[in-house]
């Protein structure tokens, strides 16, 4: 009799695990539906505007890509100017840059806006009272690489990064302030939208 007790509480616990699962998986289906073709569509169409639109946009070439080898929408960075910057300096590969920093992701059913994942402040992106925080060139997706290098201090932009110069096809994470310490999940062939302010620039070996 107890045998039997334990046999069906372990058969109920699979029961319930699988439910979960599913359930899980079911969420994520309805909140990022066809997620990789829907964000195609999404960069292609910023992009689209960006190319139309040069006094208010730029399209930069993945940094790491040679002129020759830029051949779709997707090896490119779109950027929205907010505001120019008058800076001089640029950022480099091995830089440390001071931001003021949001990354969302496209507008999806539970996320009119796009749910964030980085955020890098506390209340609104005001740089009167926004915290500024240190991010290392090097540990950026390279989309946002791209842009950083390519943007002047004092400029605030957003920045759009195709999914392959970003988590690319795997599940990305990012952080909120003032919950550093817990990660926010991206999915896969993601779409990172960021609006950034250049603050400064920390060359290598300055803290």
């Amino acid at each position: 009799m107890k045998r039997k007790s334990l046999l069906l509480l372990a058969a109920t616990a699979l029961v319930a695990m699988a439910f979960t699962a599913c359930s899980e998986t079911d969420n994520s289906a309805n909140e990022f539906p066809n997620w990789q073709a829907t964000n195609e569509t999404y960069f292609d169409s910023i992009y689209n505007v960006a190319k139309a639109n040069s006094a208010q946009w730029k399209v930069i070439p993945n940094i790491t890509l040679p002129s020759a080898a830029v051949k779709k929408s997707a090896d490119n960075v779109a950027i929205q100017v907010i505001e120019t910057g008058a800076g001089s300096e640029y950022a480099m590969q091995n830089d440390t840059v001071r931001v003021i920093l949001q990354g969302r992701l496209k507008p999806s059913p539970g996320y009119p806006q796009g749910k964030v994942f980085q955020q890098t402040y506390v209340g609104t992106g005001d740089k009167t009272t926004a915290s500024v925080a240190k991010m290392a060139m090097v540990t950026v997706v390279p989309g946002l690489q791209t842009a950083l290098q390519n943007m002047p201090v004092g400029a605030k932009w957003r920045i759009y990064v195709p999914y392959q110069l970003g988590f690319g096809s795997a599940q990305g994470t990012g952080t909120v302030a003032p919950a550093l310490s817990t990660t926010v999940s991206v999915p896969a062939y993601s779409t990172l939208i960021y609006t950034i302010e250049l603050v400064s620039i920390l060359r290598q070996g300055h803290k």
